[in-house]
């Protein structure tokens, strides 16, 4: 390089940070000028490109389906009586709570049978464990989701003396329908509300993917449980778990199934840690399972083909979900970091948008200790909530910006991005505007927004605090004037006059 190329290369530089420095400034929330330079922490020059969000409130484009909620495992008894858990939950606006009755092993779940007698088709039952449960979810805003039964319907996980039928290696079709019933007649009988029911928790695990031997079987033992459940009851909901692979629904509608009142899937978009990388989970998130595919009828399909047989409007509800299944070694440790946070939040918005009825996050809480302990991974379980000292991760901050800030029934306001890479979400509530940006780059930008005025109050969270002892971060700006956000954000803004 010559003197006077070295000289010009300085003065370059030098001109770069006098304008970084007398005009950008990186934090969230900050009114930054036209010019999209800046210094690092290390000194690299950094890029902001331009991002313009456009919204326009006079067009309303859908409704709100959407309730937040959560799976209660084997941590069920812990929630159960921890005042502070509770509170968090309430604290979210989570609407709806999933309970098993099937992991009968070590207090792994309220199972309240305690024996099952096979000739008389009736049981010998212990209410006070799920009572006590069922209405510390009501106190808290939300509503159970009861899922009776698991694919394994072996004897370790039906209730003691219930038999399987060796043809079918299912239980008797009479005997799994009573003990059914007996659930909707108790809280009948001690008034609770309870409405929603999955008959079997993931039960393709049993049928497979093409075996109608086994899913007539199956489809049999589920039309004696509701046709029982609904004698008992008529006003509850029965759901069929995993009704929108394409071929289960096609035979269910063309064999006899019996009229389901909500269709329900499980989403979790890798199966093993690092299966795929970020940028693919986030495109998983907001497609697989959501929009239709070779093996699955996506939201609006599923509820379309539903319509056409039985001319009825099916719910959906995604009832167990979350980043990654992988469990045996450990969990994945992105769960409860921003690029889990991102992909919920993905997720949330895809499902708004789809129509979706429910979304059950899999699950509350967990032990970062205990996990750490006794897996692999370097993973921290499944959970929105450490057990260890009872403090949210990043995950639980998402669904309390959406859960305190949406309802069923807000309207959805065209919005839309000019960067693939920064997802908006736009709704009324409650007399405010609600905007929520999602960043799914890990790379800063500088948003502009269009088609609004007035003070923006902003919530956010970002990598800018550590998950593992993350917090919301306030702000408030003027949208006339653009601001930065810096790499996997997910951000609510609320405006009040627009």
């Amino acid at each position: 390089m010559s003197h006077s190329e070295h000289t010009k290369l300085k003065e370059f530089i030098f001109l770069i940070i006098i304008i970084t420095f007398s005009t950008i400034s990186v934090s969230f929330g900050s009114q930054v000028s036209e010019d999209s330079y800046g210094i690092s922490a290390s000194g690299t020059i950094i890029y902001w490109p331009r991002v313009d969000i456009t919204i326009n409130v006079d067009k309303i484009i859908g409704v709100n389906n959407l309730s937040l909620g959560f799976q209660l495992d084997f941590e069920w008894k812990r929630w159960r009586n921890s005042t502070v858990l509770r509170q968090l939950a309430s604290e979210a606006g989570f609407k709806l709570i999933r309970i098993f009755d099937w992991r009968s092993q070590n207090d792994a779940s309220p199972d309240p049978c305690l024996y099952w007698n096979e000739t008389t088709k009736t049981g010998v039952f212990d209410w006070t464990d799920v009572d006590l449960l069922v209405t510390r979810v009501f106190e808290v805003g939300a509503e159970p989701l009861i899922t009776l039964g698991g694919y394994d319907m072996q004897p370790k996980y039906l209730p003691n003396g219930m038999a399987t039928n060796p043809v079918t290696g299912l239980p008797y079709p009479e005997s799994w329908a009573a003990y059914c019933q007996a659930w909707v007649k108790h809280f009948k009988e001690i008034e609770l509300p309870v409405r929603f029911y999955e008959i079997v928790n993931e039960p393709w695990e049993y049928f497979g993917w093409v075996n109608y031997t086994r899913l007539g079987f199956f489809m049999e033992l589920f039309n004696a449980a509701a046709d029982a459940m609904r004698s008992e009851n008529p006003n509850i909901l029965i759901g069929l778990n995993g009704a929108n692979r394409k071929y289960v629904l096609d035979y269910w509608l063309a064999h006899g199934g019996v009229d389901l009142d909500f269709i329900s899937f499980h989403k979790y978009d890798a199966g093993t840690i690092g299966q795929y990388d970020d940028e693919v989970m986030f495109s998983r998130a907001e497609t697989y399972q959501i929009v239709t595919s070779s093996s699955y009828y996506g939201v609006q399909d599923v509820r379309k083909v539903y319509f056409n047989a039985r001319g009825k409007r099916v719910l959906v509800i995604n009832s167990e979900s979350n980043f990654n299944s992988a469990w045996q070694t450990g969990t994945d440790p992105k769960i409860q970091q921003m690029v889990g946070a991102v992909w919920l939040a993905l997720v949330l918005r895809a499902e708004v948008l789809e129509g979706v009825d429910g979304t059950v996050y899999y699950t509350f809480s967990s032990s970062a200790s205990w996990e750490r302990a006794n897996k692999q991974s370097g993973g921290v379980g499944f959970g929105m909530v450490n057990e260890d000292d009872n403090k949210p991760w990043y995950p639980y901050y998402v669904q309390k910006m959406i859960g305190n800030n949406m309802d069923v029934g807000d309207l959805i306001v065209e919005s839309n991005s000019s960067s693939n890479d920064i997802r908006v979400l736009s709704w009324l509530n409650g007399g405010k505007l609600k905007i929520l940006l999602i960043c799914k780059a890990d790379r800063p930008y500088m948003i502009y927004f269009n088609g609004i005025s007035g003070k923006l109050n902003i919530m956010k969270i970002d990598n800018t605090i550590s998950w593992e002892n993350p917090s919301f971060q306030f702000d408030e700006i003027d949208p006339t004037k653009p601001i930065t956000i810096n790499g996997y954000t997910v951000a609510l803004l609320s405006l009040s006059e627009f």
